[in-house]
């Protein structure tokens, strides 16, 4: 390693243990893996607030999905279906090991759902859990637990979250599913996020395109500050940069707990 290569792997070490993100090695030639854009301001409600609009990022189009689809009649009343909170084209970025999924979820029998990750070409189980569903429709979320391998940077992962209302007949159960991709942040980035407090980190994400992390910090801004009109117009303006205003206003829930995660 040269010692410019040297001098950048400890600038992004330092900002990147400030931040929890796990590394990974700078290899020579490295280019950063995201754009740098600065976040619009906004007048809003008397307030000074960072946009918090999402921008995808280019990184090609996901294998198309099942979009949802069941078999026969849904045991949800009037056909309803989960709604994964995920950009249009169905893929969300993460720097994350470790990231935290978002889905609405409608009124249903279910008391449970079965979360599956599988790699890219869809052969091989990296992780599945149970997760417990709230009475009343609403958002949840749910973060892979920290004691089983992390997800691998550079490589593409395939989701599926199934409402378990129907055990003895799985093919009517509403599902949902997208991709999710772990990158390495770029060191103007980590130096920039390092610096900056919730509302504006959340902006930087979202400008990036990182999806996980920019719902995640949103969502902990709802959670912590309901009555903070910033926090709900930044959360508001994200889910309808990607098609998603209609669940908005939908009650958040607290991140849930694996019932029995596989290990990979």
């Amino acid at each position: 390693m040269t010692r410019n290569m040297t001098h950048q792997w400890v600038l992004y070490s330092s900002a990147a243990i400030a931040l929890g993100l796990t590394l990974a090695p700078l290899s020579a030639g490295a280019t950063p893996t995201s754009k740098m854009h600065s976040g619009s301001i906004l007048q809003n409600r008397g307030t000074v607030q960072i946009s918090q609009s999402f921008k995808p990022p280019n990184r090609g189009t996901p294998p198309p999905t099942a979009g949802g689809a069941t078999r026969g009649n849904s045991c949800v009343p009037n056909n309803k279906k989960p709604i994964s909170l995920i950009p249009k084209d169905r893929l969300g970025l993460t720097f994350s090991a470790n990231p935290t999924f978002y889905w609405h979820i409608p009124s249903s029998p279910a008391k449970v759902a079965k979360f599956l990750i599988l790699t890219g070409d869809d052969v091989d189980v990296v992780y599945e859990a149970t997760i417990p569903l709230p009475v009343q429709s609403g958002i949840i979320s749910y973060a892979i637990p920290k004691n089983v391998l992390p997800l691998e940077i550079g490589k593409r992962y395939h989701w599926f979250l199934t409402l378990d209302c129907n055990p003895s007949d799985p093919g009517v159960n509403p599902i949902t599913e997208g991709w999710t991709e772990r990158i390495a942040p770029d060191v103007a980035l980590l130096k920039q996020l390092e610096k900056a407090d919730l509302k504006t980190r959340a902006s930087l994400y979202a400008d990036n395109g990182i999806w996980h992390e920019a719902v995640t910090t949103l969502a902990s801004l709802r959670r912590t500050n309901p009555q903070d009109l910033g926090a709900v117009d930044g959360w508001n303006e994200l889910l309808k940069s990607v098609g998603l205003s209609a669940i908005a206003a939908e009650p958040l829930f607290d991140t849930t707990i694996s019932q029995n995660p596989v290990k990979k």
